[in-house]
């Protein structure tokens, strides 16, 4: 394979031009008029602010004053959490980019000027020379400065257009489903993997296309330029497309042995956002790629011996993550390779004043020549030897044909902060930052030295390049995460009068904020930080460094490649804090005791001393509280024991399962021993010996050394127990109302290391602990040392993706009804349920007798399951039908059992003793085996053969039940059917 290095990237013209005060002026009317702003009110969606480092903040600017000459810009951002905006240092950022508005009006002009710092303006051209005399919108004739110009491109008010879009999605083609995609304010997006997208764009045979696509987390997608529209998915190999390799963005261009490979870009410098601008000829192979600001990021030809045919679609495939089409247009590009003796013949053969150019007309055709002059709108050519004229309406695209000195080509350093803004509308605009009001950005142009404002609502996106790049550190910072936001910074501490909240946080070296009560998300408070270098290259570079500082600073010495180093005491203040909190060695010893879980989210450490109908009565050294309800108890650990152990999962299902007769009372309390035995009750009391409890209408009392923990189960949702004490969703309700209301301030919970959890409404931070109130515990001291996550805003035990007891969600079982009596003349009778031909469901289940029976322990000869109730009338007409029908055949190969739902040993037995019949019968009580075989309808009678396998699953009674239970276990037997 073929691969290449980057071409350098072309500098940026720093030269001040002069142009005269109209232009200013037009510039001014034209983007401030009422048709640059009518349709561009931005929707009230956030925008988001990029850092260098790779943070980046959710939010909206905010009036930004320049500070003095000498010091450099600021610029304010207002995130909706924080009651004042962040001053972000220029150096710092590196992009915004704000949401699509719904309606976009066309900016007017006959031609687009593409400038060499990749500017676009919008317009008509009334007399050739240097400058130019052009008219920008509707305005008098201005100049433009010829040397800032590369390209002239019909515009027409954009209906020159080729493609603009992406447009909706219904237009678009998929090879799955096209519903995968949605089309949100001219967006289109897709999160799911493999999801496919094509159009036929029209495609000229030199296109250029402007591609803007986003993404969130690591992207993985292809896009490929120039497929066939009628068969994207087998064409989009061969055509020029765009991937993901690891970390960077690559262009590949196949045929078939050739093969071109060339890096776009790192991933890492380009946040989540690809802009680039694609100058393609399919018919000789070639493409370049630019920046939005005009710098050649890569290009390259394959050597093919015969020009290919140019396709006309494009194909995009989200391999994974979540992938955006924000933007997408097809222009006519001139050729993008002249032969060097055409050139060379122009340039010889041309006399006089003019500008060499590059021409493609509106019919296809193109030349080389010099542009001379402009005459009644016909505009005059010098081709070689003759002069040509061509009327305005034919011009399509005019490239200007310079000859670059050596050297330019080299980057230069700037010593001045630059940013081009882009609009919704296409236009592009390069300048220094003045300020920023309410209303609009006002910036001196790079082309023009003059300043110009660009209302906020029409900005697209901002790219900032400082004369003095910086990078804020990541490490040793904690890292707030937002919607929208992920920040590291550092939590100040703040007297008890700071208000809205106590909780002040600030960005790795700029001035903290105050967040307010209705901020959501969480601080990690010692995040890992991502690097792409080994540990042993961090280690060797580290080592380095200090090396170096060693023969540079006193009180450092290298002994044996390790470097002992005395400092002196540190300073007071906010950062020598929070490192002394931080320090491995003044972390504070855990707090001892056993987890009491709380509804509310908290796990507080503490011994439980005794429970009553009420309240749970514990210690703890984090709370001078000693008293809680009952009912805010989530769970509680004892003793020791298994009570970690893995919980068997027939097991779990027995016990969360509710029977019927037991709906109006279902237990509320999971006794786990420490020995792993498991009993679900109602707990009646708590002391330091005992615990008595209710269970199956009986009190026990219980050692309490023996047991583990007690779980507090959560009743089905179905269920409305008003007779139930423990059932706590109207104080559960209250809490959470308790925590919503923005008058107590911001919740604050903080995960601990030992996996405790404690909440609190701050009221100040002191020396990096928080200080505050509990609406249940009270006063409430939590250093953060102690803490791995701070968790901000209301959250609740449903939000806790690790919380242990979320499994424990009680759940009714299934209400049985009279099936059909079926029997009839059916050939297909038994064989329609989905378990006909799967392996039989396992339970474990207990005989009348009190013995254990299970289905995985019957396997050697077939099994006839009986599914029944004492009140089910068909069940009992059924029961001597189905023992007849067994009788027939050897006890050794067929076993019946009569499943009985739900109901006691006495009524089972007396029923038996009324009818006649002496079935061996197992106990369903929490109706887990007729769930697991669909026993929705009974009687249900099941046929399972030697290996385990349903055969044959009848539902109903009827005459006919005996006869075709009877040959379906022939059948299962493999004996011949029975002649009548």
């Amino acid at each position: 394979m073929k691969t290449t290095e980057n071409h350098d990237r072309m500098k940026r013209r720093n030269t001040a031009v002069h142009v005269s005060m109209p232009l200013l002026g037009c510039l001014l009317g034209f983007l401030t008029s009422p048709m640059f702003t009518a349709d561009l009110v931005a929707d009230e969606l956030p925008g988001i602010l990029r850092l260098n480092n790779g943070d980046y903040v959710q939010g909206q600017f905010s009036p930004s004053e320049l500070n003095a000459d000498d010091a450099a810009p600021v610029v304010n951002w207002q995130h909706a959490g924080f009651a004042t905006p962040f001053e972000f240092p220029f150096s710092t950022l590196a992009s915004a980019t704000f949401p699509s508005p719904t309606d976009i009006t066309a900016t007017k002009g006959k031609f687009a000027f593409e400038l060499l710092n990749g500017d676009r303006l919008f317009g008509n051209i009334v007399e050739v020379g240097d400058p130019l005399i052009v008219t920008l919108g509707e305005d008098e004739p201005s100049e433009l400065p010829l040397a800032m110009v590369r390209q002239i491109f019909r515009w027409d008010d954009s209906r020159a257009v080729v493609f603009q879009g992406p447009g909706s999605r219904d237009d678009w083609e998929s090879n799955g489903q096209i519903e995968s995609w949605t089309d949100s304010k001219g967006t289109l997006e897709t999160s799911a993997t493999m999801a496919t997208l094509y159009r036929d764009l029209k495609l000229p045979q030199v296109a250029r296309v402007e591609l803007d696509i986003s993404w969130e987390g690591k992207p993985n997608f292809v896009i490929a330029v120039g497929v066939d529209p009628r068969s994207a998915e087998n064409t989009w190999a061969d055509a020029f497309h765009i991937e993901v390799w690891d970390e960077d963005i690559v262009a590949v261009w196949e045929d078939g042995s050739l093969a071109g490979v060339q890096s776009i870009a790192k991933l890492k410098e380009l946040g989540n956002r690809l802009q680039v601008t694609l100058k393609i000829d399919q018919t000789n192979r070639h493409v370049m790629i630019e920046s939005m600001r005009g710098e050649t990021l890569t290009q390259y030809t394959l050597p093919i011996k015969k020009p290919r045919v140019a396709l006309t679609g494009i194909y995009f495939r989200n391999i994974d993550g979540v992938l955006r089409i924000r933007s997408l247009q097809v222009l006519h590009a001139t050729g993008l390779n002249p032969k060097s003796s055409d050139r060379a013949k122009t340039v010889e053969n041309s006399e006089g004043p003019g500008f060499d150019t590059a021409v493609q007309l509106v019919n296809g055709d193109a030349f080389q020549g010099r542009w001379k002059a402009i005459q009644d709108d016909q505009w005059l050519f010098e081709d070689g030897e003759e002069e040509r004229s061509v009327s305005s309406d034919e011009i399509l695209v005019m490239d200007f044909r310079r000859a670059i000195p050596k050297g330019d080509l080299e980057p230069q350093s700037t010593t001045i902060d630059y940013l081009q803004i882009r609009t919704f509308d296409g236009m592009r605009l390069s300048g220094r930052l003045q300020r920023i009001d309410e209303q609009a950005m006002h910036v001196i142009a790079e082309a023009t030295q003059s300043q110009i404002s660009i209302p906020i609502s029409s900005i697209d996106t901002i790219d900032f390049q400082s004369s003095q790049t910086a990078v804020p550190s990541l490490r040793g910072q904690m890292r707030l995460e937002l919607e929208g936001t992920r920040l590291h910074g550092r939590l100040l501490d703040t007297e008890p009068d700071n208000q809205p909240t106590p909780l002040r946080f600030g960005p790795t070296e700029i001035a903290a904020s105050t967040m307010l009560p209705s901020l959501q998300g969480k601080l990690i408070l010692r995040p890992t930080i991502e690097t792409t270098k080994s540990a042993t290259e961090l280690r060797i570079e580290r080592l380095a460094k200090i090396r170096e500082a060693a023969q540079q600073k006193k009180g450092l010495r290298v002994v044996q490649n390790q470097v002992i180093a005395v400092q002196p005491a540190a300073k007071a203040g906010v950062w020598n804090v929070f490192n002394k909190a931080f320090n491995p060695a003044a972390i504070q010893k855990a707090v001892s005791g056993k987890p009491i879980y709380l509804k509310t989210g908290e796990v507080i450490p503490g011994k439980v001393i005794a429970i009553d109908e009420r309240e749970v009565t514990f210690e703890s050294s984090m709370t001078k509280k000693t008293k809680l309800p009952r009912e805010q108890i989530r769970a509680l650990h004892l003793n020791g024991g298994n009570a970690n152990s893995v919980i068997d999962e027939q097991e779990r299902e027995r016990l969360l399962t509710v029977p019927r007769n037991r709906k109006n009372s279902p237990p509320t309390h999971l006794l786990i021993a420490r020995n792993g035995d498991m009993m679900r009750c109602r707990l009646v009391s708590l002391t330091e010996e005992t615990a008595e409890v209710e269970s199956r209408l009986e009190t026990i009392s219980i050692p309490r050394n023996v047991i583990s923990q007690i779980i507090w189960l959560k009743p089905p949702v179905e269920v409305e127990d008003e007779n139930n004490a423990d059932v706590d969703d109207e104080p559960e309700v209250l809490a959470t109302d308790q925590a919503t209301d923005e008058s107590a301030g911001l919740t604050v919970q903080g995960k601990m290391h030992d996996g405790n959890r404690l909440s609190l409404v701050p009221e100040s931070v002191i020396n990096q602990t928080l200080i505050g109130e509990n609406f249940f515990l009270g006063p409430i001291r939590l250093p953060l040392a102690n803490c791995e996550e701070l968790y901000l805003g209301v959250r609740n035990d449903f939000e806790l993706a690790d919380d242990p007891h979320a499994i424990w969600q009680l759940v009714n079982a299934p209400e049985p009804i009279i099936g059909d009596s079926g029997g009839g003349d059916d050939s297909m009778a038994g064989t329609r349920s989905p378990l006909v031909g799967n392996p039989a469901p396992d339970f474990k289940l207990k005989t009348l007798d009190g013995e254990p029976f299970r289905i995985a322990d019957q396997t050697g000869r077939t099994l006839v399951l009986d599914f029944w109730a004492t009140w089910c009338g068909p069940c009992m007409q059924a029961m001597p039908v189905i023992e007849e029908a067994v009788a027939e055949f050897d006890p050794e190969q067929v076993r019946l059992v009569a499943v009985n739902l739900q109901e006691s040993a006495e009524d089972i037995r007396n029923t038996l003793d009324r009818i006649g019949v002496s079935p061996e019968v197992v106990l369903d009580i929490d109706g887990v085996a007729a769930g697991r075989y669909q026993a929705n309808a009974i009687p249900q009678t099941v046929v399972i053969d030697a290996e385990g396998t349903v055969t044959r699953v009848f539902v109903g009674g009827g005459s006919k039940l005996g006869e075709q239970l009877a040959d379906a276990i022939r059948e299962t037997l493999g004996e011949p059917a029975k002649q009548n």
